[in-house]
């Protein structure tokens, strides 16, 4: 989603099917939880393998929901809780 901008129908609808599976939501919860976490730490914690954990991330940063960043050859992630706050403005204005 864009920064200051009201998202489009499109950037809604992938922010609801990143946060409609649930091994994606789980994931979300977990970085959510933190300030930033790193990749090794969500895999642990998940019990998911790192090719899925990659594989769901990629889907939540496409989505708006995450930032990722890469220091070395380590990722660490962040929540951006102004998507979620989008979406839900976005319902909210359905009446």
């Amino acid at each position: 989603m864009l920064h200051g901008a009201a998202p489009t129908l499109d950037e809604l609808v992938d922010v609801l099917k990143a946060l409609a599976d649930p091994v994606r939501l789980d994931l979300l919860r977990r970085i959510a939880a933190v300030d930033e976490m790193a990749c090794t730490d969500l895999v642990e914690e998940s019990h998911v393998s790192a090719s899925t954990v990659s594989y769901h991330v990629k889907t939540l940063r496409t989505a708006g929901l995450v930032q990722v960043r890469k220091e070395g050859r380590n990722f660490h992630y962040t929540y951006r809780p102004e998507t979620a706050r989008s979406l839900t403005a976005a319902l909210n204005s359905l009446g």
